[in-house]
């Protein structure tokens, strides 16, 4: 079922329910980013490099899986003919899969090695991840196909980005409830039992918004796996928005992964000043988006970009002086750390949906399923990809691990690495983003243009 293009806006309830998800989305994401290398290092006993390659290694083969999701999603919908069309579907069997995933991560049976731990986590993030890919594949798509031109778009994406701030709240409190519900492995067993209904609750209304919001153009590929990435490989313009995609969760894979170490081992803050700095970091990105939006009108993406990036930047280097201030630092820090992110995530997710839209124009039908696959393994693999360099830095720098929760002594040099990870190796990184933003820019005409429909080509 479709809309035609010059379809009212999207009402605010379709707004609403389509973007809830986004909670449910961030909470498996980003809980599990933020304590299961420590839950693995600090309770299992796995040493930090291990436990890197043990999230790395499946998240690596998920890029196989999501390209595929993209396809069924596409062949899905292409022969569907019912309301619930052939994205929605999937979306439903996926979220199932995710919300217990939640559950097994922090569920871990005993075994003699920590080899044969990390291989039982391997498993669970693998099973995870594919039934993220079966929710998270389509709805990235979709939010492209409801959109009728590039204004009603990046309405979609500052609604999503708002909601992923609120989900990221809740998974940056996630080690503070882990505390209040006594803490020790029962209290990463009960968190994980109430993140899986949070996660599960969320991503359902999503599966109702969708089966309810017809789309404005239908998809009409079908394509091999191969094909796919000859495709991909095909589009400069996307390819090089696709280096961006992957410089900049790297950084974010990074951080969140040595972000639990850093407030514990460096400045010397309890886990619940994650949720503290994280809450008043999503009250910065909500703050800041009418701001962005205007600007996003005003001036060019690639100039915004850099301009929340550089934000981020000194945002890290601010977290240097936290070392035992009070946790009312905090507050400042994290608007100012959510107002910049909001830019530059809000900002990327506008430049993927003009490309998008600008293939189907071109080419006369709708692939975004493929695209958003391809998209979504990147970011994958990018985010696991900083999980293994936090891992492999901490291990490199001396730190010991240790189980049941007992910290172990770690030496200056240990703790240096883990300031070194979150601060040093994530700033490289964002930097480095900005110039694959700059150089996207430059090769695609549209892209730049700061002026509503002339962003669209549809």
């Amino acid at each position: 079922m479709t809309r035609d293009a010059e379809a009212a806006p999207l009402s605010f309830a379709s707004l609403f329910g389509f973007s809830t998800g986004m909670i449910g989305d961030r909470i498996f994401r980003d809980a599990p980013a933020l304590l299961l290398l420590i839950f693995m290092t600090n309770y299992l006993g796995v040493p930090p490099a291990l436990a890197g390659t043990a999230v790395f290694i499946p998240k690596l083969l998920i890029m196989f899986v999501d390209p595929m999701v993209g396809t069924l999603s596409d062949r899905l919908h292409a022969g569907s003919t019912g309301r619930w069309g052939g994205r929605v579907p999937l979306m439903f069997v996926g979220a199932l899969i995710a919300s217990a995933s939640i559950v097994l991560f922090f569920h871990v049976p005993h075994f003699a090695t920590p080899l044969a731990q990390a291989t039982y986590m391997s498993a669970m993030v693998f099973a995870g991840f594919t039934g993220y890919s079966l929710y998270s594949v389509p709805y990235l798509t979709m939010a492209a196909e409801i959109g009728a031109g590039a204004e009603e778009r990046r309405r979609i994406m500052s609604w999503r980005v708002i909601f992923m701030a609120i989900g990221l709240t809740f998974s940056a409190y996630a080690g503070a409830v882990v505390q209040d519900l006594g803490g020790g492995v029962h209290g990463y067993a009960m968190m994980s039992w109430t993140y899986g209904a949070l996660c599960l609750a969320s991503m359902m209304t999503t599966v109702i918004a969708a089966s309810r919001t017809p789309a404005t153009r239908s998809a009409q590929t079908q394509l091999s796996l191969a094909a796919q990435f000859r495709m991909v490989a095909g589009n400069a313009t996307y390819l090089r928005l696709l280096l961006v995609c992957f410089a900049q969760k790297l950084g974010e894979g990074v951080g969140y992964g040595s972000f639990a170490y850093f407030c514990i081992y460096v400045v010397n803050q309890p886990l619940s000043g994650i949720g503290l700095v994280v809450l008043a970091s999503m009250a910065g990105q909500v703050l800041s988006q009418p701001a962005w939006l205007w600007a996003s009108r005003r001036w060019a993406p690639s100039t915004l970009y850099t301009a929340g990036v550089l934000g981020w930047c000194v945002n890290l280097l601010l977290w240097l002086a936290m070392r035992g201030q009070s946790q009312l630092w905090l507050i400042p820090l994290g608007l100012e750390a959510g107002a910049a992110a909001g830019g530059f995530l809000m900002v990327t997710l506008a430049m993927l949906s003009h490309v998008l839209a600008a293939d189907s124009a071109a080419t006369g039908i709708n692939r975004e399923g493929v695209y958003s696959g391809v998209w979504c393994a990147t970011e994958k693999l990018a985010f696991a990809a900083g999980a293994l360099v936090v891992g492999v830095v901490l291990s490199a720098f001396g730190f010991v691990e240790s189980t049941n929760g007992a910290q172990a002594a770690q030496t200056p040099l240990a703790i240096t690495g883990i300031a070194v990870a979150y601060c040093g190796v994530n700033m490289v990184i964002y930097l480095a983003s900005i110039a694959a933003v700059m150089r996207s820019s430059r090769h695609a005409p549209g892209v730049e243009s700061p002026v509503g429909d002339a962003m669209s080509p549809v």
